[in-house]
C-alpha cells in the first residue's frame, strides 16, 4: 500500500480540518500544557460493532485496540509529537489493519484552546484544535465531518462518514 494513501487515511482518522468548541468555559485551566496526553475516548456519532462481538459502542476504543497507542506530547518549546494509532482500511478489499503514523509540528495556546499545526507529506498544513478542561488535564478534539471505521451487514470494513470526538488525558 502506498505511503501517501496511508498518510491521507491517517489524516482522515484524526479529523482533517478539525474544529472544537468550548462547552465548559467555567473551568480554571491553569495547569501546564506541556506533557503527554493519552487518547482515552474515540467517540463517534453512530455506534459501531467493529469487533463484531454483538455489542455496538460509540467509543471506538471499546471496539478495537488499534487506538491504544495514540498520544500527543506537547513540549515546552512549543513543538509537539503526535503518535497516531488508527485502523487502516483497504477500501478495495475491505481488509482492516492496525496502523500508525507520527507527525511533529508546533503549537500555540489561547485561553482554553491549543492549536497544533503540522505539515503533511504533500506540503499542506493541517491544524488541530484541542479544548482544555479539568484544570488542563483533559483535551478534547471535535471534528464534525471525517471518517471512522465501521462494518457493513456482511462484516466487511468500510469508512463511515460522520462526526468524531477524541478525548485525551494527561499522564
Amino acid at each position: 500500500m502506498k505511503k501517501g494513501k496511508i498518510l491521507v487515511l491517517a489524516i482522515l482518522a484524526i479529523g482533517f480540518g478539525a474544529c472544537s468548541s468550548d462547552d465548559d468555559s467555567s473551568n480554571n485551566n491553569t495547569g501546564t500544557i506541556e506533557g503527554v496526553y493519552d487518547l482515552t475516548e474515540f467517540n463517534t456519532g453512530t455506534p459501531t460493532d467493529f469487533d463484531q462481538n454483538g455489542t455496538a459502542s460509540t467509543n471506538q476504543m471499546n471496539e478495537s485496540s488499534c487506538y491504544n497507542g495514540r498520544k500527543i506530547d506537547f513540549n515546552s518549546d512549543n513543538t509537539f509529537t503526535y503518535d497516531m494509532d488508527y485502523i487502516l482500511i483497504d477500501t478495495s478489499t475491505g481488509v482492516a489493519v492496525c496502523a500508525e503514523n507520527t507527525v511533529t509540528g508546533t503549537w500555540t495556546a489561547t485561553n482554553n484552546t491549543i492549536t497544533a499545526t503540522y505539515q503533511q507529506e504533500g506540503g499542506t498544513n493541517v491544524t488541530l484544535n484541542f479544548v482544555r478542561s479539568n484544570n488542563g488535564r483533559t483535551l478534547t478534539q471535535t471534528t464534525a465531518l471525517t471518517t471512522y471505521p465501521d462494518r457493513n451487514a456482511d462484516g466487511v470494513a468500510y469508512n463511515r462518514i460522520g462526526g468524531v470526538t477524541l478525548v485525551f488525558s494527561k499522564q
